[in-house]
């Protein structure tokens, strides 16, 4: 099989014949800032047809786990280790040496390129200074970032410096820097489409060796503008290009809102799935699509807003649909992920033979219809928050208990905090003991003291209160 033999496997090429296989190429697609619970294909508002027939295809995980933000997310991604292995428990909380550059870590695509993969990264550099993604492991990049002589706007007003990822729109007339040289833009180029173009350049190029490109994808992300009379401005949704009923831009724009984000994604989706199947491709790619936490937008009838959540699950459970090339359709899954999972599953796919030390675990086996020893919990941390889940029980960052069985989605959790019921305490009792093996942050720690220290000092900065039932004090 091509996850226990690694690059000595064999497959059936359809006709009756064994024909030695490589190993799959991957696309790792990352939205920015929406939840699971949007998306039609987990009973969502938002239609998501090409993310429907990818999931058709594949999985859908319903219960994948990231952190409530940004950097520490994708620090856990790109690590495969939880924020009390690598430092990152917030955005502002990073250690002083980052992970790229920290031996204890090797970055996903710096281990893909050692087990030889071509790699590349398109999109959003977060965590990171500067334009260089050599130093993530990439070989190939497309990046949102300044270089001089462009002269764009930028994606948030409040940035002191031009010289970040927020230093130019990430849009219209975007800073985009290729394999270390800026690439001229105008007010007509959207910066999806451009990222796209350079992602199927990339998976078309003509190679002896399989590939992975990690499209960091900016949308829905919302921009930021300044307002007259305001001081802290605005943050909105951008304009996406409108589509004729072919799929073709028409030339005029689509008001931005999550939804037309969400769906221009979805359409930039298909667009890359055409690409492969006409690059002779899909049959050898696996394509996986989540985001790296809840949506940024206050709604529903409780006006409460997912990332930054320390309720339940609602900043961190995120969209995780895999599908194309070996992988076996096995349609909606209970089968508990969380971030710390990418690391291995790219390395069991890729036959990678070097050195492994990372928090997660390998779904490689269930994805490609071989035997699979899941999980029996999944856990997550920020701030001083822990969450902690298995198949019929949540513990969330603010120690509130539920019940999820035959839950449909999170407003159906039944709170179960303060309940005296046998099952329910020793159910609780049980995930006591595994918060026993999640350090809270240690704030006196060198690497992340000043960090730490600046963090409690930002109105979001202070320590969550944690709920504990009387039965475990």
């Amino acid at each position: 099989s091509l996850v226990s033999a690694g690059v000595a496997a064999w497959i059936d090429d359809g006709q009756g014949n064994l024909a030695e296989a490589r190993p799959p190429n991957i696309i790792f697609i990352l939205a920015d800032d929406v939840s699971a619970g949007e998306l039609s294909p987990y009973g969502g508002s938002i239609p998501m047809p090409n993310l429907q027939r990818l999931a058709e295809d594949g999985v859908l995980f319903r219960d994948a786990w990231s952190t409530p933000v940004c950097a520490p997310s994708r620090a856990m991604m790109m690590t495969g280790k939880y924020p009390h292995h690598t430092g990152y428990y917030e955005n502002p909380v990073c250690p002083e040496i980052p992970f790229w550059e920290d031996p204890r870590h090797l970055p996903i695509l710096k281990m893909m390129k050692e087990a030889g993969y071509a790699t590349s990264m398109i999109g959003k550099k977060h965590p990171g200074d500067g334009p260089d993604a050599g130093v993530l492991g990439a070989e190939d990049w497309l990046i949102a970032w300044y270089w001089p002589g462009h002269d764009g706007p930028r994606q948030n007003h409040w940035s002191p410096d031009r010289n970040d990822m927020y230093g130019v729109a990430w849009y219209w007339h975007p800073g985009l820097v290729r394999n270390g040289k800026g690439v001229p833009t105008t007010l007509e180029d959207f910066g999806p489409d451009l990222e796209l173009k350079h992602l199927l350049d990339f998976t078309g190029a003509d190679r002896h060796k399989p590939f992975i490109a990690y499209w960091a994808a900016n949308l829905p992300h919302k921009a930021h503008e300044e307002v007259d009379g305001s001081p802290e401005g605005r943050w909105y949704y951008t304009d996406v290009p409108e589509l004729d009923k072919q799929g073709r831009p028409t030339g005029g724009k689509v008001p931005g809102t999550l939804e037309s984000n969400m769906q221009y994604l979805d359409h930039l989706l298909g667009r890359l799935r055409e690409g492969l199947a006409r690059q002779g491709r899909a049959k050898d790619t696996i394509i996986f699509f989540s985001a790296d936490n809840g949506t940024a937008e206050i709604r529903g009838s409780n006006e409460v807003m997912d990332k930054n959540s320390y309720d339940r699950d609602n900043g961190i459970r995120v969209p995780l649909v895999v599908g194309g090339g070996p992988v076996k359709p096995r349609g909606s899954s209970d089968v508990l992920l969380d971030f710390t999972d990418f690391w291995p599953t790219f390395a069991q796919l890729a036959g990678y033979r070097g050195p492994r030390s990372t928090d997660g675990h390998s779904f490689a086996p269930y994805l490609l219809g071989e035997p699979f020893t899941p999980r029996e919990t999944i856990q997550m941390a920020m701030n001083n928050a822990r969450w902690v889940r298995d198949n019929d029980w949540l513990l969330d960052g603010r120690g509130r208990f539920y019940d999820t069985r035959g839950a449909a989605n999170r407003d159906e959790y039944r709170d179960v905090s303060e309940c005296a019921d046998p099952e329910v305490m020793a159910a609780r009792r049980r995930f006591e003991a595994h918060l026993q093996r999640i350090p809270l942050p240690d704030e006196n720690d060198p690497a992340i003291r000043r960090a730490w220290k600046r963090f409690r000092l930002m109105p979001q900065g202070k320590p969550v209160a944690v709920f504990r039932p009387a039965y475990l004090k």
